[in-house]
């Protein structure tokens, strides 16, 4: 809907990624690397764009701290 079948693949798996952060997971590089985002600079900076926060702050929050 209003973006390319590539676009939204990345999109849902940025929203993959932050429901593990979110949900208290091993570290961003793991979650990362597990739903394919093989350039963690690119894939830092997409999920920045995304939610508005680095996947390390997601992380933070996902554990409480």
């Amino acid at each position: 809907r209003g973006m390319s079948l590539h676009r939204y693949l990345r999109v849902h798996r940025l929203w993959l990624v932050r429901r593990q952060l979110l949900a208290g997971a091993e570290s961003v590089k793991a979650v990362a690397l597990a739903f394919g985002f093989w350039h963690l600079s690119d894939f830092s900076r997409s999920y920045r764009e995304q939610f508005g926060e680095t996947p390390s702050e997601t992380l933070e929050r996902g554990r409480g701290r």
